[in-house]
């Protein structure tokens, strides 16, 4: 009869830790990684994923014109016209050419 107590007890205990064991690794927050480093690439670097360009015509890049300073302000003092007029000073833009 103790026989039998002690096997009941036993079986008793070893389905409650099976019910335990399966919940535990349910509720657990783990972070499982796997990473292999050997040192050199895999691939040459850069890897190119896409497949060339077909062969054929493909225009130049565009040549963009560098930027030049903007038209200079030059003051023109104030004169005496031909018929003896006088023209006050003012300013005017000179954006001739400067050679560049």
């Amino acid at each position: 009869m103790t026989r039998m107590l002690a096997f009941g007890v036993i079986g008793v205990l070893v389905v409650a830790s099976l019910l335990l064991v399966s919940a535990d690794p349910a509720l657990a927050r783990t972070n499982f990684f796997f990473g292999l480093n050997l040192g050199v690439p895999v691939s040459p670097y850069p890897a190119y994923g896409y497949p060339y360009p077909p062969p054929g015509y493909y225009p130049p890049a565009p040549y963009y014109r560098p930027v030049y300073p903007p038209c200079a302000r030059v003051w023109t003092p104030g004169y005496y016209d031909l018929y003896g007029n006088w023209v006050f000073g003012y300013y005017k833009y000179d954006c001739t050419y400067h050679g560049y």
